[in-house]
């Protein structure tokens, strides 16, 4: 029995230290692209040595992502927006927690593109108010 138990605990700790193996930040994170990048990115703490960069980048990607949603959709009225933030609006780190949540519900967008990833996320947490029937029928 007692070997049982010490046969589970050290799986369970090998398990704990590849899980924060695979939580350190590298450098191909800042420039892969990817979701699961900027997840990576997004997910940093304070025990990670490039915590602030990572944190700074992510927070940047979020912004630029955001900026560019607004940029478009205001450039071009009859398209509907893929998301919609609500007022007042979300914290930028609620926005980064919620990203990070997401990709790891989400594993399958893990291999998308992070402006991708980024909207995707946004769209499911931010949704849109339905479009009246009439309206519907003027965007189409």
């Amino acid at each position: 029995m007692l070997r049982g138990v010490k046969a589970v605990a050290l799986a369970a700790g090998l398990g704990l230290a590849a899980t924060a193996a695979q939580a350190q930040v590298t450098p191909d994170n800042f420039v892969g692209g990817r979701t699961s990048d900027l997840a990576a990115l997004c997910a940093a703490t304070g025990s990670d040595p490039n915590v602030v960069a990572a944190i700074n980048h992510c927070h940047g990607f979020l912004m630029a992502t955001g900026q560019f949603h607004t940029a478009i959709t205001d450039a071009l009225p009859n398209r509907r927006p893929f998301f919609c933030l609500p007022n007042p609006r979300p914290t930028l780190e609620s926005v980064r927690t919620g990203f990070v949540n997401w990709a790891r519900a989400n594993p399958q967008h893990a291999g998308t593109t992070a402006v991708e990833g980024v909207v995707r996320y946004a769209t499911d947490a931010f949704p849109c108010p339905p479009q009246p029937a009439q309206q519907r029928r003027r965007a189409q």
